[in-house]
């Protein structure tokens, strides 16, 4: 299958701001980050801010340090009902005269996706996923699963299952997620994620974009998602000659892509392409 090898390229410049609300969005021709080139679809980049968690609350979030990874978090500085919390969940799984934790669901979610929700009495909201999900490690983790492709409209990702997860239950407390940041629990010096997506085409030729990472980044996690629209006919994605995943409908992981595969300061040819149906991928790179 002949490649299309497109030209044109955009750099992506870091922001040095490590706090922004969700969507974070630059594009600029200057170097010193993360470059793409071919990324004709979306790049975008996601702030990361560490949660200054009031020193009530230090006792009882420790365990978001010990089991929470990737995260979305709000202070709404009021007063929550934790029982109006509680009957948002589909499974509750700790309750205190403090806080509630449980987890979040909506149509077409396997249990792996449920996000986890932490709802303070004080006003914190934390949704986020598990880093190590006890009962099934292959799925855990990886940031690739909060993508959810039905969010993807006309070249825009307009939401993601942790942000629908806090926006489902702050709409149930009648609070605003305006000044919403994202976090990773598992690595707290890490500030940026860019996410940079492919679209392809049944009967297309297969699609393609560079991406070269310097060496004077901070690598936390390398992660994709993928989707074909078939449940029969999968889709594809590989980095120069190493073949990722292959699969039909939703899929997302990040072992695959190891220091070795995406290596420094060299570009790379990541390749996406489906049999007889159309779809997307994306490659993530959590980072400071």
């Amino acid at each position: 299958m002949r490649l299309e090898n497109k030209k044109v390229r955009v750099s992506i410049l870091l922001s040095a701001i490590l706090v922004l609300s969700f969507l974070g969005f630059y594009f600029n021709t200057r170097t010193g980050g993360l470059e793409t080139s071919g990324v004709k679809d979306l790049s975008e980049t996601f702030s990361f801010g560490r949660p200054a968690f009031a020193q009530s609350m230090a006792a009882t979030t420790t365990f978001l340090e010990q089991e929470a990874g990737i995260s979305i978090y709000v202070n709404t500085s009021s007063s929550l009902n934790l029982n109006t919390a509680k009957n948002t969940m589909i499974i509750v799984e700790n309750v205190t005269s403090d806080y509630v934790i449980g987890s979040l669901s909506w149509t077409g979610l396997s249990s792996n996706d449920y996000p986890h929700a932490f709802v303070h009495k004080d006003g914190w909201i934390v949704v986020y996923y598990l880093k190590v999900n006890p009962s099934n490690p292959g799925t855990t983790g990886w940031i690739g699963k909060i993508i959810d492709w039905q969010y993807y409209v006309n070249k825009q990702l307009t939401n993601n299952l942790l942000l629908k997860g806090l926006q489902t239950i702050s709409a149930a407390l009648g609070v605003s997620t305006a000044d919403a940041k994202y976090y990773h629990f598992q690595y707290p010096d890490a500030t940026k994620l860019m996410i940079a997506i492919k679209g392809f085409a049944a009967y297309g030729p297969a699609q393609t974009f560079n991406i070269k990472v310097p060496d004077t980044l901070t690598i936390y996690e390398r992660s994709w998602s993928l989707y074909s629209e078939s449940d029969t006919w999968g889709a594809h994605l590989k980095i120069d000659d190493t073949v990722i995943h292959e699969a039909a409908r939703r899929s997302y992981g990040g072992p695959e892509i190891t220091e070795i595969v995406l290596s420094p300061n060299v570009f790379h040819t990541v390749t996406v392409w489906a049999d007889y149906t159309n779809g997307y991928a994306c490659l993530l790179i959590l980072y400071k």
